[in-house]
């Protein structure tokens, strides 16, 4: 007799898979596996990876909800997003991106419009194409009705519960160039990213956009 079925987020796709932690592809070899579980140290500017908590909640993520896209207008119309359940101050993480870890020169993710880098000296990447979690909803901000800027970005991170690399979305901090009033995501505003020329697996030969905020860079 199976154990209990893993609860899904509200409209997460019949059938799709869904992650609590990264699958990892069997092409990836022992030394691209050992790089992602390597924390880098600090920088000459003391800069270290954030960190995702090692008590972070698996599962279903309580201050995010998916929702189906109506407005005509939006470039994801009849598709969903990813909007926040409750009021999200400038900085704070919302979730990580989960996905596969393979290796970033796979054929078999070339198309993917999921895919971004994870850790690019021992080239390895995380694709939410095929499985992945409620991270994957996050619309690009250009083009949707009433947003100038993104609201929130997309950083590498720490995982300190499974001591690897990992990738994450948080909201705008303060200083940088937010979509929202005052700084932060309102309850019930869509988190909106700016994909980036060069950020996703289909543009990595691409150079990034000039105007950048929120962008990481390749």
């Amino acid at each position: 007799m199976g154990g209990p079925k893993q609860p899904l987020p509200k409209n997460w796709p019949e059938g799709f898979p869904y992650l609590t932690s990264p699958a990892y592809s069997p092409s990836l070899t022992k030394a691209q596996l050992q790089s992602c579980r390597t924390n880098p140290p600090a920088t000459t500017n003391d800069e270290v990876l954030r960190e995702i908590p090692r008590d972070i909640k698996l599962g279903p993520c309580a201050l995010v909800k998916i929702t189906p896209i109506t407005d005509p207008r939006h470039p994801a119309c009849g598709q969903s997003g990813l909007f926040a359940a409750r009021p999200l101050p400038p900085g704070n993480l919302i979730l990580p991106y989960l996905g596969e870890y393979h290796p970033a020169d796979s054929a078999a993710h070339a198309s993917s419009d999921y895919d971004l880098w994870l850790d690019r000296d021992a080239g390895v990447a995380v694709d939410a194409a095929r499985m992945g979690n409620e991270a994957r909803f996050v619309n690009d901000y250009r083009g949707v009705p009433g947003a100038v800027k993104p609201n929130a970005e997309f950083c590498e991170v720490w995982d300190l519960r499974r001591g690897e690399k990992g990738m994450a979305v948080f909201v705008l901090p303060l200083g940088k160039k937010y979509k929202g009033k005052g700084g932060g995501i309102a309850k019930g505003e869509e988190i909106l990213i700016s994909y980036g020329k060069g950020f996703w697996g289909e543009r990595r030969d691409e150079a990034p956009e000039e105007d950048g905020e929120g962008e990481i860079e390749v």
